[in-house]
C-alpha cells in the first residue's frame, strides 16, 4: 500500500508550521529591538493595546498549541496505521502458511497412496496434520481478536471465514482418513480416499487465498479512512495558522512601520549628534553593557588613543589602561559611574609613546535610572590648561623673589608691585600704587636724554634693560640694574609695562673692590702691571700719532730686602707705601705711577718733547728729582730707614718696531746697568751694550746644560692645617750649580721661562713630583696628604699637557687625588674657554687646581666664577702687610669669603709670624705656609715629618 498521501500531507504542514514560527520569531524580535531602541520619551508614543511583543508571543503560545494537537492527533494515526498493517502482515503469513500446509497435504497423500505403507511418508503426513491443525486455530483466534476491517465488511468477512473453516475442514478429514486408513490397514488406501484429499485440496487452497484478499481490501480501507483523517487535520491547521498570521502580522507591520519612521527621524538626529559630537574638542565614547566602546568621535582618537590601534570593538577600561590610566582607578571609575546618578569624574596623565597629555574624564551611564545600560564617556585634553597654571603659579612665585617686580599702565602709574620692591625701596604697597613711577622713584641724577633714549628703545624694541639711579623713600640714592618690557594687547595697542629690578650696590661696591684688585696693587694704591701695560700700550700709540716721545722709569730699591731681613715685611710694607707716595709727588696728574712688584716701581712720563735729546733730558731731571726723593730717610717706628733708588730709563721715540716688552725690557736692562754701577744710579739704555745680553744668553744656555745633566733638585715646603697637621707640601725647584751651589729658582726661572727650558723643567718636576707623591701615598699608616705643583703658562699651554699629567701620574704610580696644580692669573686669563677645557678634564682625572698668588694679577670674579679651581692661594704680599695695612686685611678678608661664597679653599702662602697665623686661622684660611712652620728641604725630610720624626729647620 502507498504511504505517500499521508507524507506529503506531513511534509507540506512541517513547513507551514515552520514558516509560522520563523516569522513569528523574527516579528518578535524585530518588535523587541524597536521598542528597546525607542527613548525614554518616545515610548509614549507606542499604539494603544498590548505591545506588539506581546501579541507577538501569543501568537506564538497558539501557534505551539496548534502544534502540539496537531502533533498528538498524527501520533495517534501514526499508530493505528501501523498496527493495521501490522494486522494485515500476520494474518497474510498466517494464511500464506496455511496454504502451504495444504499443498503439503495433496503431495503427502498422493505419495502414501502411492507407495503404500511408507514410514517416512505417513509420519510426514502426521505431522502436517498437526501442524495445520494448530495453525488453523492460532489464524481463528487472530482472526476473533482484531478488528481489522470496517464495519460494512463485517458480514463478508464471516462469510469468507465459515467457507474458510469448512474447506478446511474438509481438506483435514480427508488427509485423517488417509493416514488412518495406512497406519491401520498397513496396505496403500484406496484410490478413492486420496481422491477426496485431492478434490478437497482445491476448494481449501481458493478459499484462503480469498481470506487474504479480503484482509487485505480491509486494511486498505482503513488507511484510506486515517488518510483522509490526516488530511483533514493538516487543512485545519494551516487555516488556523493562516489566521494567526493575519491577525499578528497586519497590526505589527502598522507598528513597524510606524517605529521604523520614528527611528528614521532618531537616525537622522542622531546623525546630526554625531556631527556636533565629532566637532567637539572632547573625547567622546559610547560603550554597550558589557563596556565595549561602540563608538568614539574623532577628538578620542586624538587624545585618547594617540595612535593607529583600534577605538571601537575593545573594553574602554583597557583602551585607557593601555594608553596610561592607572588600572584600579579606571576599574573605580568605571563603578562610580554606574552607580552615581551623575557619573564619576577623574584626572589622568596619559602616556603613549612620546606623546603625553593630561585628561579629565567624565563617565555617565546612559540610562538615566540607573537601569543596567552603556556608558557614555567625555575626555578633555587639559594638558595646555595645566601648564598655564604651572606657569600662573611660577609667574607668582617669581612675583614673590628676591627682585623687585612693578607693573604699571600705559600712563606709568602703578597698579601692583610685590614684597621686593616694598624691601627696596622703602615704600609700602598702599603709597606706591596709585603714583607715577618718576614721581615716586626718580633720583634727579639722570638728565632728560637719558630718559628720552629709554622711551625711544621701549617703543621701538618694547624692552630695555640697563643701570640707572634711583631714590629710597629716605632720600638715598642707590644704584639698581632696571628691566623694562612693554605688554601690548592683541591689536597691538600699549596697555602696561613691567618692570623688573634689583639693587646693585653692593654688586658695585664689589666691582669696585675687584677693579681694584685687577688694576691696582692692594698695598700701594698704584696701578700694577697690568694697567701699566695698558697705558703704556696706549702712550706707544699716542707718541706714533702724534709725533711726542715718552720715557719709562724702571725704579728698584736699594738695601730694601736689609730692612724686611732686619725688621719684618710689615716695616718694608710701610716703607713701600711711603715711597708710592713720594713717587706720585714727583710727577704729573698724567703721568703713571705703577708697583711692577716687590721693591720695584715703574714711572711712566707722557707727552714729553717730540725731540729725542730733549725728551731724554726731561727725563733725566724727572728720575734725579726722584732719586733725591727716594733717598730721603723715612721714619717707621722708632727709627728712620735709607734706601736709594737705582733708575734705569727707556725712550719712547714713536719708533713703529717698539713695542712694549721691548720698552720694559729696556728699562728694565738699564735698572740692572745702574745696580751694577753702584746702585742709587741713574742709566739710560745703551743699545751698544749687548753684555747683559750675553750674560743672559749665557745664563739660558748653563741652564740647559743643567736640565740636560740632572742638576735639578727638587725641595719641599710643607703646608699645615690650623690644627697643625701637615696636610701637603709645594714642590719648589732647586739649581744644583757647580759654582753657586744651590741657586733658588728666581734666579733662572726667569729665563727658562723665556725659552722652551721652561716645559722640560716643569715635567721634569712634575714626574719627580709623582714620584714622590707615590712613596708617601704608599707608607704604611700615611694620611692623606697632596703635593702642589707650579705650572707655567707655557707648559699649560701645551696641547698634550693634561695627557701629560696623566702619564706621569700612571708611571710614578701616585693617586690623582694627592696632586695639586698651581696655575697663575696670568695664565687662565689666555684663551679662556681651552684653559677652563683643560683645568675639567684634569678634574676628571682626580687632579685638583689651585691659583697661586690670587690678588696680585688681574683675574676677575667674572673669570673666576667659570674657573674649576678648588683652592685659591694668597700671595704673601698681603700676608706680610696684613697688620701693618688695613686694606690687606681686608682684601684677605674679603678673598676668604669669596672663596667660601665659590666653595673654594684657601692657602695663605709667606706666613712668618704667630701673629699672622692667628689672624689667618681667624678669618677661616683652611692652611698655611710659611717659614713660621717650616722652610723648604729635600724629599726626605718630608717623609720623616709624615713618619713623625720632628725636625728643626737651620
Amino acid at each position: 500500500m502507498s504511504f505517500a498521501p499521508w507524507a506529503g500531507s506531513q511534509e507540506l504542514l512541517a513547513s507551514a508550521i515552520l514558516a509560522a514560527a520563523v516569522i513569528s520569531l523574527v516579528l518578535h524580535v524585530s518588535v523587541r529591538l524597536a521598542n528597546q531602541a525607542l527613548s525614554q520619551h518616545d515610548r509614549a508614543l507606542h499604539l494603544s493595546g498590548p505591545p506588539v511583543h506581546v501579541r507577538v508571543r501569543t501568537a506564538m503560545y497558539i501557534i505551539l498549541a496548534v502544534a502540539g494537537c496537531y502533533a498528538g492527533v498524527q501520533a495517534w494515526n501514526a499508530v493505528q496505521w501501523q498496527r493495521a498493517q501490522h494486522t494485515e502482515s500476520r494474518i497474510t503469513e498466517a494464511l500464506g502458511l496455511q496454504r502451504s500446509a495444504g499443498q503439503d497435504l495433496v503431495r503427502l497423500a498422493a505419495l502414501v497412496g502411492h507407495r503404500g505403507a511408507d514410514r517416512q511418508a505417513v509420519d510426514e503426513l502426521a505431522a502436517v496434520l498437526r501442524e495445520e491443525a494448530a495453525r488453523s486455530l492460532a489464524l481463528q483466534k487472530e482472526l476473533d481478536s482484531t478488528v481489522w476491517y470496517r464495519q460494512e465488511l463485517a458480514q463478508q468477512v464471516a462469510d469468507h471465514r465459515a467457507q474458510w473453516r469448512h474447506e478446511w475442514a474438509r481438506l483435514s478429514i480427508a488427509a485423517q482418513e488417509v493416514l488412518h486408513l495406512t497406519v491401520m490397514g498397513g496396505d496403500s488406501p484406496v484410490p478413492e480416499r486420496v481422491t477426496q484429499v485431492l478434490q478437497a485440496a482445491g476448494p481449501a487452497l481458493t478459499a484462503t487465498d480469498g481470506l487474504a484478499a479480503l484482509v487485505h481490501r480491509a486494511t486498505e480501507q482503513r488507511l484510506q479512512q486515517h488518510a483522509h483523517l490526516i488530511k483533514l487535520s493538516s487543512f485545519t491547521v494551516m487555516l488556523v495558522l493562516l489566521g494567526v498570521a493575519f491577525i499578528i502580522i497586519e497590526p505589527t507591520t502598522q507598528t513597524l512601520r510606524e517605529q521604523y519612521r520614528r527611528l528614521r527621524g532618531q537616525s537622522r538626529e542622531l546623525a546630526r549628534l554625531a556631527m556636533v559630537a565629532n566637532r567637539t574638542e572632547s573625547a567622546v565614547a559610547l560603550t554597550d553593557r558589557a563596556g565595549q566602546v561602540d563608538w568614539v568621535n574623532d577628538a578620542y582618537r586624538r587624545i585618547i588613543s594617540a595612535d593607529d590601534a583600534p577605538a571601537v570593538g575593545v573594553s574602554l577600561a583597557c583602551a585607557l589602561v593601555r594608553h596610561g590610566a592607572p588600572p584600579a582607578e579606571v576599574d573605580a571609575l568605571l563603578e562610580r559611574a554606574r552607580r552615581h546618578p551623575h557619573g564619576a569624574q577623574a584626572l589622568w596623565h596619559l602616556q603613549n609613546g612620546a606623546h603625553e597629555r593630561w585628561v579629565e574624564v567624565d563617565v555617565r551611564t546612559l540610562d538615566p535610572d540607573g537601569r543596567d545600560a552603556g556608558l557614555v564617556m567625555m575626555a578633555r585634553d587639559v594638558t595646555e590648561r595645566r601648564r598655564a597654571d604651572a606657569r600662573q603659579r611660577i609667574a607668582a612665585i617669581a612675583f614673590d623673589s628676591l627682585e623687585a617686580v612693578v607693573i604699571t599702565d600705559a600712563t606709568q602709574r602703578i597698579l601692583q608691585v610685590n614684597p621686593a620692591f616694598c624691601r627696596i625701596t622703602g615704600f609700602s604697597q598702599e603709597e606706591a600704587v596709585g603714583s607715577t613711577t618718576a614721581a615716586l622713584l626718580k633720583s634727579g641724577r639722570h638728565g632728560p636724554e637719558f630718559y628720552q633714549a629709554m622711551w625711544a628703545a621701549l617703543q621701538q624694541e618694547r624692552r630695555w634693560q640697563g643701570e640707572i639711579w634711583n631714590r629710597r623713600k629716605g632720600g638715598e640714592v642707590y644704584p639698581e640694574w632696571l628691566s623694562i618690557t612693554a605688554v601690548m594687547d592683541e591689536q597691538g595697542t600699549l596697555t602696561n609695562y613691567v618692570a623688573v629690578f634689583s639693587d646693585i650696590t653692593e654688586k658695585k661696591r664689589a666691582d669696585e673692590t675687584i677693579h681694584n684688585l685687577a688694576f691696582y696693587d692692594a698695598l700701594t694704591g698704584l696701578p700694577n702691571r697690568r694697567l701699566l701695560m695698558d697705558r703704556l700700550t696706549q702712550s706707544i700709540h699716542a707718541g706714533r700719532r702724534h709725533g711726542m716721545c715718552a720715557a719709562l722709569l724702571f725704579i728698584d730699591l736699594d738695601k730694601f730686602k736689609a730692612l724686611n731681613d732686619l725688621k719684618g715685611h710689615e716695616m718694608g710694607d710701610r716703607l713701600l707705601k711711603e715711597i708710592a707716595r713720594r713717587l706720585q709727588a714727583c710727577v704729573r696728574a698724567s703721568d703713571t705711577v705703577a708697583r711692577q712688584g716687590g721693591d720695584e716701581f715703574v714711572v711712566l712720563l707722557n707727552d714729553l718733547s717730540g725731540d729725542a735729546a730733549h725728551a731724554a733730558m726731561d727725563a733725566e731731571t724727572v728720575a734725579e728729582k726722584i732719586r733725591d726723593t727716594v733717598e730721603v730717610p723715612v721714619g717707621l717706628e722708632g727709627f728712620e730707614w735709607r734706601v736709594t733708588a737705582s733708575i734705569g730709563v727707556s725712550l719712547l721715540t714713536g719708533e713703529a718696531t717698539q713695542t712694549v716688552d721691548d720698552l720694559l725690557k729696556r728699562a728694565d736692562l738699564a735698572m740692572y746697568e745702574a745696580k751694577r754701577a753702584g746702585r742709587n744710579a741713574i742709566r739710560f739704555f745703551d743699545p751698544a751694550r749687548q753684555a747683559e745680553v750675553e750674560a743672559h744668553v749665557q745664563l739660558a744656555a748653563d741652564l740647559r746644560h743643567a736640565v740636560a745633566h740632572d742638576e735639578l733638585r727638587l725641595h719641599y715646603q710643607p703646608q699645615f692645617d690650623t690644627s697643625g697637621a701637615m696636610v701637603g707640601a709645594e714642590a719648589l725647584v732647586r739649581w744644583a750649580h757647580q759654582g753657586e751651589g744651590l741657586v733658588p729658582p728666581a734666579a733662572f726661572i726667569h729665563v727658562a721661562e723665556e725659552s722652551d727650558l721652561i716645559v722640560q723643567i716643569g715635567d721634569w718636576v712634575l714626574d719627580r713630583a709623582c714620584r714622590d707623591l707615590a712613596a708617601w701615598q704608599s707608607g704604611a699608616g700615611a694620611a692623606p696628604f697632596s703635593v702642589a705643583v707650579n705650572v707655567s703658562a707655557r707648559q699649560f699651554q701645551r696641547d698634550d699637557f693634561v695627557d701629560g699629567v696623566c702619564g706621569a701620574l700612571r708611571r710614578a704610580g701616585a693617586q690623582a687625588h694627592g696632586l695639586v696644580l698651581e696655575l697663575t692669573e696670568s695664565t687662565l686669563l689666555t684663551r679662556v674657554d681651552e684653559v677652563i677645557g683643560k683645568m675639567q678634564a684634569l678634574r676628571a682625572m682626580g687632579v685638583r687646581m689651585a691659583i697661586d698668588d690670587f690678588g696680585t694679577g688681574h683675574s676677575s670674579l667674572s673669570y673666576l666664577s667659570r674657573l674649576p679651581v678648588d683652592y685659591l692661594k694668597i700671595d704673601r704680599a698681603f700676608v706680610h702687610q696684613m697688620h701693618t695695612q688695613r686694606s690687606d686685611a681686608v682684601i684677605i678678608r674679603t678673598i676668604i669669603g669669596m672663596a667660601r661664597s665659590l666653595g673654594l679653599g684657601v692657602i695663605a702662602e709667606g706666613v712668618e709670624t704667630p701673629a699672622q697665623k692667628v689672624a689667618l686661622e681667624a678669618y677661616g684660611c683652611d692652611a698655611l705656609q710659611g717659614y713660621l712652620f717650616a722652610r723648604p728641604g729635600p724629599a726626605e725630610h718630608i717623609g720623616r715629618r709624615l713618619r713623625g720624626e720632628q725636625l728643626v729647620d737651620a
